[in-house]
């Protein structure tokens, strides 16, 4: 079985409210639960950087500072004993990847920035927005079972294409798409959802 999860908000904080606080950028602070258009956000968020001359050197400085939530990285490991570990998030690697090795060093799937010559975002690549369905039919048509778990709007491809939906701390307008489907308020309870579905699984007893 394959366990899909988000990143930013299920197993650790957003990276950028932190990088908007610390460089009082109200424009970084900005999340999908505010604006849902990403490619947006994105320009947003690149416009701010540049306005302030920020190079991706100084974001990472603060964004590598960022630690998984208590109990994350735990969690990750009871997972992995029942299946592999997938990491799928709108984050992006150049922030990120210290941040998965905190978690234990899992497959990420995330976007790339784009630099100018400076060491200045200048764009962004993104290879996941929109492809989430994509990635989890691929497992899927592979043969493995998919249990996936996000908290907002992001991740409503992910939650669809997958077997087994879990919301964690949703959104409303997520929960209004998953009238049935198991909500955790924490990672305990995630994993309790988690394991259930891979019972399920192994039964052959998967809710149609």
């Amino acid at each position: 079985m394959i366990f899909a999860l988000d990143l930013e908000g299920v197993l650790a904080p957003e990276i950028w409210p932190i990088l908007g606080a610390h460089f009082e950028l109200p424009e970084l602070s900005l999340t999908t639960r505010d604006l849902g258009d990403f490619s947006e956000l994105m320009h947003r968020r690149v416009d701010a950087t540049r306005s302030r001359r920020l190079t991706l050197k100084e974001l990472q400085a603060v964004a590598h500072q960022v630690e998984p939530y208590l109990g994350a990285r735990d969690f990750l490991s009871r997972l992995r004993a029942l299946g592999q570990v997938v990491i799928i998030s709108d984050t992006f690697h150049e922030f990120s990847e210290p941040l998965v090795q905190k978690l234990g060093g899992h497959s990420l799937f995330a976007n790339r920035f784009e630099l100018d010559g400076a060491g200045t975002l200048s764009g962004f690549k993104l290879r996941i927005r929109g492809q989430k369905e994509r990635i989890v039919s691929g497992f899927k048509s592979a043969g493995f079972p998919v249990a996936a778990m996000g908290d907002s709007l992001n991740d409503l491809s992910l939650l669809k294409s997958c077997d087994y939906p879990v919301l964690f701390r949703p959104v409303d307008a997520l929960l209004g798409q998953f009238p049935g489907a198991p909500v955790a308020v924490n990672l305990d309870e995630a994993l309790a959802h988690m394991q259930a579905a891979a019972r399920r699984e192994e039964n052959g007893t998967r809710a149609e």
